[in-house]
């Protein structure tokens, strides 16, 4: 269960009731903090410990107990949480326990460290990444397929089918974890049938009529009469009775009309996600639940390849056979489909990693996973002293037994009893010593019992990891109540941008202990580097990293990036369509990619104007508006129902003034306006002298060894760099390294030149 698909629930209980005390003990778990509160019940992340110290993280669902009262819902919740418990497979949410702690139920789950897909879609946007990398969505394919198969081939123990369909495929309920893994939760819900025994569930788990066209229901609410004993293992409310299971725009057809369901309707859900994921188009998108369900059941859905030009015909024609409107023309078995996608990622040569989806994950909530790790050192911390509290309870308790157990019969003689009572005053000493040693202990709490780590770096602002999990803190930072002793060895890594990780190991042997960890972080090498080099027609394009946005415009390089995993670019031009693709790259190497940008479509209230110029290096002005970089020019403006004027200037030539009528989607060219040579132009020169041009120059900078360079005082990295775009004319190249002495160049550069510039070892 993840804290993504928690944060979804509804949050009624919080203001019903008096905020509980946390972490608390229930049963063989700790309750380290509460996640979400819903009508059915309330969902905790927890702590379980063995006896042999192993610890687990797991998810909590505590029904509430007005439902525990209610003798067929927890029925239901048995048999349902029966057949999730059976499930053991490496992309389905596992079900660990189900039990009850004095009177209460409650259902121990997995917990998912990662967001489910909805959360992942909804980062993307903030993040600059405009579209879904076409690898990560054939890798969430595939995981969702083959947890799909498994669930649908399923058994029991003497070999009869369970018929499963999960019924509710949807990006709520797919989870991708920051190490890459696929998850389907909410399994606990599917509906279960043997094949061997109709009679049963006739009698007692009718099949699920989702809502028709006609019943007017867009909340999934069954029509009176109708019943539904889907109940959800992973979410705070449930599916209860007199509900549907399923979200409206990823249902199939037969779902959709209220037919009987069977495992190729959860093929047809993943189909539409995986055609919006591809897409970045939903499918189904009604003004109403109503026309939504209609858009399912009519049958005509749009070809991927017209939506995004980009795909692919194979993977086009796995989509399609997914979303087969006739369920027998559509893939049989989930296991087919997910061969299939296997296929075209290996035919198509597209690089399906787990470990680039983990680290893209990471990228997109790396501001969330800092918060959630903090939170959850905190609750551990707090979970560790109830922890030795419990223990020390049964320490005290053990004496008290031992105490008990030395006790004589009645005794034939005096002297046995009065050895006995030395025994026994003894024991009970050694236990009253125990007890008010483990009262002293827990008296000082855990400023008495935890130590401290001040952790420093050279330059301040770096990251700090403990225990190789990332924390919410930079450096200089104090952390305090950390545990001592055997529980006191701490992985201690400092990163910072451009610079080498430093790690240490600490021990804090002893309560009270306080460590210090100073790190001087070394400057990153250009051969740990990869460089990216991007170049577009037109040029003047905006380049965005993993979400970043690199300085300049194309042609662009931008250096220092981390090889070995797989960066996100998006190129946005605001004339264009935005541009998107992945890479991993090598240490060392320049990644060049050249993009012919596709023009944006006009809109109905937009307009393109279209000058050509004499000089070519002429200017325009448009709105007050300057506009520069040659002829000729196409300009996106918006309609005007009065005409605009557009200036034409040059230094050394008389301005021209003329009117353009911008109407709503046409283009309005102007066509050549030639420049008159003025007597006195803005340079001094004389009236003849040829126009200046003002394109500019790229230098391409190399060095040995490395070295930091700067072009007229103003930082552009390390090398290798290539494509420092500057104007015409001379610049100062500074190259300064630990390595080497400073070494400076002045350079001409031509209009349009690229120009080489290699500082060798002195």
């Amino acid at each position: 269960m993840t804290e993504a698909s928690a944060r979804t629930e509804l949050n009624r209980a919080e203001g019903e009731s008096a905020p509980e005390q946390l972490p608390r003990r229930f049963g063989k778990y700790t309750l380290i903090r509460r996640l979400a509160a819903g009508g059915m019940a309330v969902l905790y992340l927890a702590i379980h410990r063995s006896i042999a110290g192993i610890e687990r993280l797991l998810v909590i669902k505590r029904i509430l107990p007005e439902y525990g009262r209610d003798k067929g819902y927890i029925e239901m919740l048995l048999k349902e949480a029966r057949i999730a418990m059976t499930f053991a497979h490496a992309n389905i949410v596992t079900v660990f326990d189900v039990g009850q702690v004095g009177g209460e139920y409650f259902i121990a789950m997995e917990h998912i460290h990662g967001e489910d897909l909805r959360a992942v879609v909804r980062a993307m946007k903030p993040k600059g990444v405009m579209e879904f990398p076409l690898p990560h969505a054939l890798a969430i394919g595939i995981g969702v397929a083959a947890g799909l198969a498994y669930a649908h081939e399923k058994k029991d123990l003497q070999g009869n089918p369970l018929r499963v369909v999960h019924r509710d495929i949807s990006p709520q309920n797919i989870v991708v974890t920051f190490t890459g893994d696929v998850k389907v939760v909410d399994f606990g819900i599917a509906k279960a049938t043997h094949e061997h025994a109709p009679a049963e569930r006739d009698a007692g788990a009718p099949a699920v009529r989702p809502a028709r066209l006609d019943d007017h229901t867009g909340s999934g609410q069954v029509r009176r009469g109708e019943r539904d004993t889907g109940v959800s293992l992973n979410s705070a409310d449930g599916t209860g009775a007199g509900k549907v299971k399923g979200k409206i725009p990823y249902m199939s057809p037969e779902q959709a009309r209220g037919d009987d369901l069977d495992h190729r309707s959860d093929i047809f859900s993943l189909g539409i996600m995986l055609f919006e994921l591809c897409t970045g188009r939903r499918l189904f998108r009604g003004g109403s639940d109503v026309e939504t369900l209609t858009l399912i059941t009519d049958g005509n859905y749009p070809r991927a390849a017209d939506v995004n030009p980009r795909i692919g015909p194979e993977l086009e024609a796995v989509l399609m056979k997914a979303l087969a409107p006739d369920r027998d023309e559509r893939y049989q078995s989930a296991r087919e489909l997910q061969s299939d996608l296997e296929a075209v990622a290996r035919n198509e040569r597209i690089p399906v990693s787990s470990v680039a989806l983990g680290e893209w994950m990471k990228m997109l909530f790396a501001e969330r996973l800092a918060e959630q790790d903090a939170a959850l050192a905190v609750g551990k911390l707090a979970a560790d002293e109830m922890g030795a509290a419990d223990d020390a309870e049964a320490e005290r308790e053990a004496v008290r037994a031992a105490a008990v157990s030395a006790m004589p019969p009645p005794a034939q003689s005096r002297r046995p009893v009065i050895i006995l009572s030395g025994v026994l005053a003894a024991v009970l000493a050694s236990g009253a010593y125990l007890y008010a040693s483990n009262a002293r202990q827990a008296a000082v709490g855990a400023e008495g019992r935890s130590g401290s780590l001040a952790v420093r770096s050279t330059p301040d602002g770096a990251h700090i990891w403990l225990n190789d999990a990332p924390t919410s803190f930079r450096t200089p930072h104090d952390f305090t109540g950390l545990a001592t002793g055997s529980a006191g060895t701490y992985h201690v890594r400092v990163t910072a941008e451009g610079y080498e990780p430093f790690t240490a190991d600490v021990q804090l042997e002893a309560p009270r202990a306080r460590r210090d960890v100073v790190a001087t972080l070394a400057r990153l090498r250009a051969a740990s580097f990869t460089v990216l080099e991007v170049s577009t027609t037109p040029p003047g394009a905006r380049v965005l990293v993993d979400g970043r946005e690199a300085q300049g415009a194309t042609p662009l390089t931008v250096p220092e990036l981390a090889p070995g995993v797989e960066h996100t670019v998006v190129v946005r031009e605001p004339d264009h369509v935005d541009e998107t693709f992945t890479f991993v790259g090598a240490a060392g190497r320049v990644e060049a990619r050249a993009l012919t940008l596709r023009e944006r479509p006009l809109g109905p209230a937009e307009s393109w104007l279209e000058v050509t110029t004499e000089p070519p290096a002429a200017r325009l002005r448009i709105n007050d508006r300057e506009y520069v970089g040659g002829s000729p020019y196409r300009i996106r403006l918006a309609a005007q129902a009065r005409p605009v004027p557009v200036t034409v200037f040059a230094p050394g030539y008389e301005g021209e003034t003329r009117a353009a009528h911008l109407v709503g989607g046409q283009t309005v060219n102007l066509r050549t306006v030639r420049l008159a040579a003025s007597g006195h132009g803005e340079s001094g020169r004389s009236p003849h002298a040829p126009p200046v041009d003002a394109t500019p120059g790229h230098l391409r900078v190399g060095a040995n060894p490395w070295c930091n360079v700067s072009v007229d005082g103003r930082a552009y990295g390390q090398t290798p760099l290539v494509n420092i775009t500057l104007p015409p004319g001379s610049h100062r190249v500074t190259c300064t390294s630990p390595e080497a002495p400073t070494r400076t160049r002045s350079v001409t550069l031509a209009p349009g030149q690229n120009l080489p510039v290699v500082f060798g070892a002195q």
